[in-house]
């Protein structure tokens, strides 16, 4: 896989959902501390974090 197989266009797009998402937990949020949304959240900031990771590694391979 080259560098050029890698669109960047799907990682921005995939990434930015998923910090909306978590955004929009945090908006919901109240000011008590919600242990299932923050779990929810570090979830998918986990998700976006292997997105980019993944996108790295590919263009290392190449």
């Amino acid at each position: 896989m080259s560098p050029a197989d890698v669109d960047p266009s799907a990682i921005t797009t995939a990434v930015a959902e998923l910090v909306e998402q978590v955004d929009a937990l945090r908006g919901a949020d109240s000011d008590e501390l919600d242990l299932t949304s923050l779990s929810r959240q570090t979830e998918l900031l986990e998700q976006a974090h292997a997105v980019l990771t993944e996108a790295l590694e590919q263009i290392d391979r190449a």
